[in-house]
């Protein structure tokens, strides 16, 4: 399957979690492509899952600073790391 160049900067930690729900997918990247094996059967839902984890890994990754204001505003704790 093909990955839209806006979402290939989650690509890497999208597989990376991906990898950990499905062990037994074999999973490879190249470029902007995934290719996936496993049953032809399952099929689909895998390829339903490993989007939903790269869209929620971009989710993620954008809301993040927001999430951590709000956390900083409600607790009063200021991040250590900034």
């Amino acid at each position: 399957m093909t990955i839209e160049p806006k979402l290939c900067p989650w690509l890497a930690d999208a597989v990376a979690r991906f990898r950990y729900l499905y062990p037994n997918v074999h999973l490879s990247i190249s470029d902007q492509s995934v290719t996936l094996a496993t049953s032809e059967d399952q099929m689909p839902a895998i390829v339903q899952d490993f989007m939903f984890c790269l869209y929620r890994q971009k989710i993620y990754s954008e809301t993040l600073p927001l999430r951590t204001m709000l956390i900083e505003g409600v607790t009063g704790f200021v991040s250590r790391s900034a």
